[in-house]
């Protein structure tokens, strides 16, 4: 009996926080609707207004118009929902901009480099830059392991096959290598100029997803179209249930993903928290750059709380880390059951 009660009470301890977890899951609803619902509304009117411009352009290169929006915008920041109506029918590659490339790239242009410049020494800016650097170069190499994974694991919307194909994923990466090269040479050359058209744009990004939410709001309680051309934000007349998925219906599945997740991060974490202290020490890191790495897989922000305690390595690699960090279990996979 004793053993037994022991034991619980170890297990116990290994899982505290873990209701915490469920609940801040449930509770990034919220911020999700913030982040998503104007973009998601916004979606088709910007798909009109930029569609002249980005599909020729991107034809030109022999790629899907879908892949501009993966570059620059976070999948769960409107880059979704943007590739589809750009995509042109084609479900492969709105899926490859709107999940993988989404999940990569545009996280670091419109989330990660204007979170991090708010928290950061001016100091550390420039190992800021490196570490991004680093971690963009690798952005096409992820896409098409992405791409590849997705081929042979027989991906199917509504019940229907997704044919992904080796020409598909080589020749969608084609702009996006154009503008990894660019951002890394502006990075290399200009870093405070790249980090601070960053910071700029990601300002306008939020002024406009305010824009499109209040305008969304507007129309569904007032009827009043003051954006001509806005997505519906919660189901319309005609939409078929469990084919069609407005925004709101898809925060709540991805907080039922997060709900899950967040405790899964914490978990992990925790159990693992000496092996992965062992594997920061094989990168020749200080222990606090180490305990950086293992707060990047839960949250990118306390990490760069941290970084003015890291060494110099330390602060390049983690900053480099924030890539993998975004693809693990949380929104794209929220996304996904749309």
């Amino acid at each position: 009996m004793a053993v037994r009660a022991r034991f619980l009470g170890k297990f116990g301890k290994s899982i505290e926080g873990s209701g915490g977890q469920f609940e801040e899951g449930f509770m990034a609803m919220g911020a999700l609707g913030l982040a998503m619902v104007g973009m998601t509304a916004l979606a088709p009117v910007l798909a009109h207004l930029l569609g002249p411009v980005i599909i020729p352009l991107y034809e030109m290169l022999g790629a899907n118009p879908s892949m501009f929006a993966g570059t620059l915008l976070a999948c769960d920041m409107g880059g979704f929902f943007l590739a589809k109506e750009l995509a042109g029918g084609d479900v492969a590659a709105w899926l490859y901009s709107g999940l993988i490339l989404g999940a990569m790239m545009g996280p670091t242009l419109v989330f990660s480099i204007p979170v991090a410049l708010g928290i950061i020494e001016p100091s550390d800016r420039r190992y800021l830059a490196l570490g991004v650097l680093a971690g963009i170069v690798t952005i096409p190499i992820g896409c098409i392991a992405g791409g590849l994974v997705a081929m042979y694991s027989g991906v199917e919307i509504n019940g229907q096959p997704v044919e992904f194909t080796f020409a598909l994923i080589l020749m969608n990466m084609i702009p996006v290598l154009i503008v990894a090269v660019l951002v890394a040479l502006g990075l290399k050359f200009i870093p405070e100029k790249m980090i601070n058209g960053f910071q700029i744009f990601a300002k306008f990004l939020v002024a406009l997803i305010t824009i499109g939410l209040a305008a969304a709001v507007i129309k569904f309680l007032l009827g009043w179209d003051l954006i001509p051309g806005l997505d519906p934000i919660f189901m319309a007349p005609g939409d078929q249930p469990g084919e069609v998925m407005r925004a709101i219906e898809v925060i709540g599945s991805i907080s039922c993903v997060l709900l899950g997740a967040y405790p899964m991060v914490l978990l992990l974490t925790r159990w693992f928290e000496k092996p992965l202290m062992r594997v920061g020490n094989l990168l020749k890191i200080n222990n606090m750059a180490a305990g950086g790495m293992v707060a990047t897989l839960a949250n990118n922000i306390p990490m760069f709380g941290m970084m003015k305690q890291m060494d110099t390595r330390g602060k390049v690699i983690n900053c480099a880390f924030l890539r993998l960090r975004r693809i693990r279990a949380g929104r794209p996979p929220g996304l996904r059951r749309r």
